[in-house]
């Protein structure tokens, strides 16, 4: 496994090819960005209709293809991860508020003293950096609004890894919607795994779904952050034991709409 995740990592910032050729694709047409994007945040799927112009394209190029349901399903993880980082804005203008301004060692103030990641700081300090950035994440170029959490997110994680030298990648699970961030460093694996809230029971069941990952993996916690797009979200932070496993559950609201501005005083009165 340790030559497996060394090889990985370099295909993943490597050049090729068949990547070029996937990244050359999905370029071509703006449109494409929005279909892929929903495809990976929607629970409910994205038909495949090969009439539709876009998804036949897509389809075509071999970037998704129908899964067992009649729905699109990107072809590997691998690929997800080259368009995700090809739709990633090279600033997103918000990486000098990743950290509060009482940091002493940035993102090194992470590390405990043996040598592994306190997750649970990590991930409250990007609670606490959405909420401190606002309805400036609305501002963030060229991403979806309904993707912009997860960009941000994996920016976070992205620069957060590479300060430690530590090695990021994703896997797409079965489920609609879910998106799981594999975190390596010092021989020791971190899961976060991502969704968009669709409702209560939904958010549960991503609870035991995780829970089951981590079973697989042979790690006995995880991390689950649901972004919150309601107009009235309801944030919370919970730790709970599932069939032996703890899991920390996040769900971080996500502006809509800037705040809208002061009346007029004249016309108030």
């Amino acid at each position: 496994m340790a030559y497996f995740s060394k090889a990985h990592a370099q295909l993943l910032e490597e050049d090729n090819v068949n990547l070029t050729h996937l990244i050359t694709n999905i370029r071509r047409d703006r449109r494409f960005e929005n279909v892929l994007m929903r495809i990976m945040a929607r629970d409910d799927g994205v038909d495949f209709n090969l009439r539709s112009e876009i998804i036949g394209e897509l389809a075509t190029y071999g970037v998704i293809a129908r899964g067992a349901d009649g729905m699109c399903e990107i072809i590997n993880p691998i690929y997800l991860y080259c368009i995700l980082q090809a739709f990633k804005p090279i600033v997103n203008g918000l990486e000098d508020e990743y950290l509060h301004e009482d940091s002493r060692e940035g993102f090194l103030d992470y590390l405990i003293p043996t040598g592994q990641i306190d997750m649970g700081a990590l991930l409250d300090n990007f609670r606490d950096f959405i909420a401190r950035a606002g309805f400036k994440i609305l501002q963030v170029p060229d991403t979806p609004q309904e993707s912009v959490g997860r960009h941000l997110l994996l920016a976070y994680l992205d620069q957060f890894v590479k300060s430690i030298g530590g090695f990021m990648h994703i896997e797409v699970q079965t489920g609609r919607g879910r998106m799981d961030v594999i975190i390596t460093h010092n021989q020791q694996k971190y899961i976060v795994e991502t969704k968009i809230w669709r409702g209560d029971s939904r958010y549960q069941a991503g609870k035991k779904q995780l829970a089951a990952y981590l079973r697989a993996e042979g790690v006995t916690g995880g991390y689950y952050i649901v972004f919150d797009h309601r107009e009235k979200p309801e944030p919370r932070v919970e730790m709970e034991t599932i069939d032996g496993l703890t899991i920390r559950s996040y769900v971080i609201p996500v502006m809509q709409e800037p705040p809208s501005k002061f009346p007029n005083t004249f016309e108030t009165q």
